[in-house]
């Protein structure tokens, strides 16, 4: 790799762009190799106070084409991700409002509830490759509880959608999971809340909120003219059983669970395990699903896993992976199968940017863009704040 060399602002010209990463300093880069400088970066830099910034590249010209694609693809990136977030943020705020009314007046409106389950099958059709990015779906200030719930009611539209369950079996199974953790709102909040490891007690106490859940929906229906179906109830019920009858509350095996509960719990457990708590990090989501399908069979249903694995892929959407040629990219679609999934790489194998971020569809007949590892945060983190990947 060339030595970086000095570049005066009072040079840089816009829609142009250099062949390597343009630095403010050793540890901060500016532009990656494929970004155009900007009128606006300019004036920035200049109000900014700085004198001259630092590449071993050169200057190019960007013409029209490229230009216009890199934009484009960085557009579409930016707008992906955002009306992702935006969606994710208003979903959990959602069942915040729709958990919290019916805990404390049994108002619940069914009517709402099965309106944003219609919301969420479209962001999952029109915005699959982002919201399938399920470790990145947070929404700040909201409770675990709320957040959890809102994943989880993802999870298991996608593997509804993998069992091509008919539109109405999907509003059911979408009702299902937006209120199947509703009887936690019961469960004392020292517990729920609790930062350390449970006691026995404490478990037992946890492990009521299914029957609870259960009965407050059945009081409902009870009262209301629009009682709620008997497929939802069994599922919120049933979520937490397990294929070898070591679940709860029954202890059921086999076909005594519902196709419904059967969905939810592999959807429930495995946000569980991605995502992080006060008192465990989050686990890698690779490990995680290869976990959950060494344990078809004994506690989750095969299809629900392979539904789910045919979805988001062994490597998570989003995941950041290294190839065997040493590049570095992140899951952007599964491709055709599981296995061997689509990549937009961003490094080298020197760990310089590339300049057009190339996609690349995986294969077995592709050695050398073979999946070699995982990325963990640790190795991701400096990297985003080197500006090496994006956050």
């Amino acid at each position: 790799m060339s030595e970086k060399k000095s570049i005066a602002i009072s040079s840089l010209k816009a829609n142009t762009y250099y062949s390597e990463p343009l630095w403010i300093d050793e540890s901060f880069m500016l532009l990656p190799a494929d970004s155009p400088i900007t009128v606006s970066l300019i004036e920035n830099l200049r109000k900014w106070g700085y004198k001259e910034i630092e590449s071993s590249g050169v200057p190019l010209t960007a013409s029209h084409g490229n230009l216009d694609a890199n934009l484009d693809s960085e557009t579409k990136e930016f707008e992906g991700r955002r009306a992702t977030l935006d969606f994710f943020f208003s979903f959990t705020e959602f069942i915040r409002k729709t958990y919290e009314s019916f805990n404390s007046n049994g108002q619940l409106n069914l009517d709402s509830i099965a309106e944003q389950v219609r919301s969420t099958i479209l962001m999952l059709k029109d915005y699959r490759a982002f919201i399938l990015r399920l470790p990145s779906l947070k929404a700040e200030g909201i409770d675990y509880l709320y957040t959890h719930s809102a994943r989880a009611t993802i999870i298991a539209l996608t593997i509804g959608n993998g069992f091509r369950l008919p539109h109405f079996r999907l509003i059911e199974l979408g009702i299902a999971a937006i209120l199947h953790e509703v009887g936690m709102m019961k469960i004392p909040s020292h517990v729920v809340n609790k930062t350390g490891k449970l006691t026995e007690r404490e478990k037992r106490i946890i492990s009521t909120h299914p029957l609870i859940g259960l009965k407050m929906l059945q009081n409902y229906s009870r009262e209301h003219s629009n009682p709620i179906t008997q497929k939802i109830l069994l599922a919120i019920y049933q979520h937490h059983e397990r294929l070898n009858g070591s679940g709860y509350p029954q202890g059921i095996s086999g076909e005594s669970i519902t196709q419904f509960a059967k969905i939810l719990a592999v959807a429930c457990s495995y946000d569980a395990q991605i995502s992080g708590r006060p008192f465990r990090e989050s686990g890698e989501s690779h490990m995680i699903i290869l976990k959950m399908l060494k344990a078809t069979h004994s506690l989750y249903d095969e299809g629900a896993i392979t539904a789910l694995l045919n979805s988001i892929s062994v490597f998570a959407l989003g995941s950041y992976v290294r190839l065997k040629n040493g590049s570095i990219g992140t899951i952007v679609d599964i491709g055709d199968t599981p296995r061997y999934p689509t990549i937009k790489l961003y490094l080298d194998e020197n760990f310089q940017p590339y300049n057009e971020q190339p996609i690349i569809k995986t294969s077995e007949n592709e050695a050398e863009f073979a999946i070699t590892r995982v990325l963990g945060k640790r190795e991701v983190q400096p990297l985003v704040a080197r500006k090496l990947l994006p956050g």
